[in-house]
């Protein structure tokens, strides 16, 4: 250390200079060097100290006894989902007529065709059937003979009152002018059951209706959705000639397992949607379920009805449907969850506190997702071991936010 000293003493100035403007320059730079440094020191540790202290809570044993808590665990379990069913459009029997004659005849005319739209009474055919011609005949011929019998009856009842009669021949004037009064009122009633309405068999007596044809009319509003009637067709009884229907009312035939039956109730509501590139949905309602169990299918059938106004859906369409209230467990899909009463929002977060060994409680945040019936869906932020306070953790909500 002499030596250097000595050494330096015999330097000239300008060298002198040098080093010591080295030396200033070297402990700048260290020193420099020194004071970034313990920012960064104090700044790791003021984040080490955040990330290790956690925020314990502690509930005063007297309120624990008036607010005793429960404890739960994350577990797993199915995700129910809804059923969808496939099923069938039909007509709604309760508005839905054949129209047939009955009568047999010839057809003579046609006035509609499938598609067309008609009311109740609308004109749908005409037959000439010679049987009618015969009933109708029956009806004006004792129409006749009964006014002619009425006026010897009015007639007889004079003569028996100034006693010129006896009872014999007054009886047996009321008896004759009875027995027309019925054979009258037969051949009316057959009249009707032919299918000639009142007005029709007033034409009739009046001679503005023609003889042996009877007028096929709709018996409701609707559409015609089959034809087979054609001009010049014989026709026999009981063949159906047209089928109307109201295709804005129609039933949604479905068929539902057993086991699934018990959760089917009357009046639910269901949604419907057909088949297709671009499926239309309707919604629709349980308005019967069978009381009678497929043997070989273990399946039983329900009815939806639907108000199809839209005129969405047609007779026959194959169709899916959800039927509210009808849903099984996923076998693919679980989910991890704990009951709803034990998350709770602080701050925009969902929370749940965290029972400690030491008798202590810590809130943990977690990441929630559907909520199921009671329960909700954990996707993060606790373990499967953790003690989470379920009923009563709202005192330590209460707690923590003070």
């Amino acid at each position: 250390m002499g030596k250097l000293i000595e050494t330096f003493k015999n330097l000239n100035k300008y060298w002198k200079l040098a080093i010591l403007l080295s030396i200033f320059g070297i402990g700048f730079v260290i020193f420099k060097l020194s004071s970034k440094k313990i920012p960064d020191q104090v700044k790791e540790s003021k984040e080490a100290t955040n990330d290790t202290t956690t925020q314990k809570i502690k509930i005063p044993d007297d309120i624990l006894k008036t607010h005793p808590l429960s404890y739960v665990k994350v577990r797993e379990r199915g995700f129910y989902e809804e059923i969808v069913l496939p099923g069938k459009v039909s007509y709604d029997l309760e508005n839905l007529a054949n129209v047939g004659s009955r009568v047999t005849g010839r057809i003579t005319e046609v006035h509609v065709k499938e598609g067309d739209q008609v009311r109740r009474g609308s004109p749908l055919a005409v037959i000439s059937s010679v049987d009618l011609g015969n009933a109708q005949a029956n009806y004006l011929k004792a129409k006749t003979k009964l006014e002619a019998l009425k006026l010897q009856a009015d007639r007889a009842n004079e003569l028996f009152e100034k006693k010129i009669i006896s009872a014999r021949e007054f009886e047996v004037a009321n008896m004759d002018y009875k027995t027309v009064k019925t054979e009258l009122e037969t051949s009316y009633n057959a009249l009707e059951i032919y299918g000639l309405n009142k007005a029709e068999i007033s034409s009739l007596d009046s001679g503005k209706q023609k003889q042996q044809n009877l007028i096929l009319r709709s018996p409701i509003d609707g559409t015609i959705t089959d034809r087979k009637a054609v001009n010049g067709q014989a026709v026999v009884l009981e063949e159906n000639l047209f089928v109307v229907a109201n295709l804005r009312k129609l039933w949604i035939i479905l068929d539902v397992y057993e086991k699934d039956l018990y959760s089917v109730k009357m009046g639910a509501e269901a949604q419907v949607y057909t088949l297709g590139e671009k499926p239309e949905s309707v919604k629709a309602v349980v308005a019967h379920v069978s009381e009678v169990i497929d043997q070989v299918k273990h399946t039983a059938e329900i009815r939806l009805e639907v108000n199809n106004a839209g005129f969405k859906l047609k007779p026959g369409q194959t169709v899916s449907a959800k039927v509210q209230g009808l849903i099984s467990e996923s076998k693919s899909r679980k989910i991890m969850v704990v009951p709803s009463v034990a998350v709770h929002k602080i701050e925009g977060k969902s929370v749940v506190f965290i029972a400690n060994q030491d008798g202590s409680f810590e809130a943990k945040e977690v990441a929630t997702g559907e909520a199921i019936d009671d329960d909700i869906e954990i996707k993060s932020g606790v373990s499967i071991d953790a003690n989470i306070v379920s009923e009563g953790s709202f005192v330590l909500k209460s707690e923590y936010l003070k």
